[in-house]
């Protein structure tokens, strides 16, 4: 295929398109938690792959993901009463539970069995350590909730981050996240220049790749001096996280890595997740607000691009900001991918050396494609709890390391 076409197979995500499909098998976040704060609290609006949601939290707590227009003559189920594990719609009181079954349909005579005939569309829902995560596909073939990290540590060692809105595809925020080289220019401080890590990653570097069940390990080695390199990895996830690392290296690994997910509103829009996981210890939330700072009640951005994401033409010439944008590496990041357009012409980029861990997501996804059109399944899915075991993926290091030493034992064998 051309790159043309393999671009429009990546970035629609429409029911029936071949990744809308393959997104539809896992479990991807929907919402926050905190977005429905108690039972019977407001309902919200939810877009994901192109479908207009509505979810709510009953009375006993209970998250539902549903269709947002009313089985019945299509008003939206946003308006609707939340009340006795319910949510009921305004327009002529048609009543749905949390697993989109009607319950009354009050207008209509006793003797009619027409509830008994509709299903309202609805898809099964999962909290995890502040997040609400749903499964879009078939119910035949619906997998555990996966087994990492970010999902099965105590609550107090991960953070949720900002929720942020952006208005570009999916597909380009994660190639963003997974790329290892941008993060010593796009988020550069001035006041960093003397740390020898940092100007290590200003040099030339190789990508060594890493093929995994769920994904792509990337390691990229840069020349540190005359018999030291700087190995810094990059971890993507099925079907659209990425990883990186964060703190010190103690045990070989860093202490905590930054997971973030990528998930298509539709085709032109995207919600991004951040997630600080720390292996060993407890955090605070300072991280989320910091993070949070910069973004409003709608999860949208003060940095936008009519205001030109609040560049500053001075910062770029003597603050310490090397970009020019004094603000967090998320509105940085959100600056770029939007500047790109809404969906990247990929057919008019031209890939460097810097550039094998993109190279190697794209060709594991459009194989993922492929297997899903011959009757496969999708990598990394788990339906028993013998398959569903830990996963040492998404351990991450930015190390100082003899020349040519194998940077994968530094990693923990799980």
């Amino acid at each position: 295929m051309s790159i043309a076409e393999d671009n429009e197979i990546l970035t629609r995500v429409g029911r029936g398109t071949p990744m809308g499909e393959l997104f539809r098998r896992y479990w991807i976040p929907a919402l926050l938690s905190e977005e429905l704060p108690e039972p019977d609290c407001a309902p919200v609006r939810v877009k994901l792959l192109n479908e207009d949601l509505v979810a709510f939290r009953d009375s006993n707590g209970r998250v539902g993901l549903l269709g947002e227009y009313c089985s019945h003559r299509r008003a939206s189920l946003f308006y609707g009463r939340v009340e006795d594990c319910s949510i009921t719609c305004v327009y002529h009181g048609w009543k749905y539970d949390a697993d989109g079954t009607v319950l009354d349909i009050p207008a209509e005579p006793e003797t009619s069995r027409l509830k008994d005939t509709i299903q309202h569309k609805s898809y099964p829902c999962e909290e995890r350590n502040g997040v609400v995560l749903t499964y879009m596909g078939p119910k035949e073939k619906m997998p555990l909730v996966p087994n990492l990290p970010w999902f099965t540590l105590p609550r107090d060692h991960v953070v949720v981050g900002s929720k942020l809105f952006l208005e570009c595809n999916w597909l380009q925020a994660l190639e963003g996240d997974n790329d290892s080289i941008h993060s010593a220019y796009l988020h550069r401080r001035i006041s960093g220049e003397g740390d020898p890590m940092n100007q290590a990653r200003r040099r030339p570097a190789r990508v060594a790749i890493d093929r995994l069940p769920w994904g792509v390990r990337a390691a990229t080695i840069y020349p540190y001096d005359d018999t030291q390199e700087m190995v810094r990895t990059n971890t993507f996830l099925m079907p659209c996280i990425g990883n990186t690392p964060r703190g010190d290296s103690p045990n070989g690994y860093n202490e905590a890595v930054h997971t973030i997910y990528q998930v298509p509103a539709d085709d032109y829009t995207n919600w991004r997740y951040d997630f600080e996981v720390w292996w060993d210890k407890s955090v605070d939330d300072s991280y989320a607000r910091s993070d949070r700072a910069e973004v409003g009640p709608d999860f949208m951005s003060y940095y936008t691009r009519a205001n030109n994401y609040q560049l500053s033409r001075e910062e770029q010439k003597s603050g310490d900001y090397w970009c020019g944008v004094a603000a967090r590496n998320h509105t940085q990041d959100k600056m770029v991918t939007e500047s790109m357009g809404a969906i990247s012409d990929r057919t008019q980029e031209n890939l460097g050396a810097s550039d094998m861990h993109i190279i190697a997501m794209r060709r594991f996804m459009l194989e993922a494609v492929r297997t899903m059109a011959e009757g496969g399944d999708p990598p990394g899915l788990a339906w028993t709890p013998e398959e569903n075991q830990p996963r040492d993926y998404p351990y991450m290091i930015t190390s100082v390391l003899p020349a040519g030493a194998d940077w994968k034992e530094c990693l923990p064998k799980v």
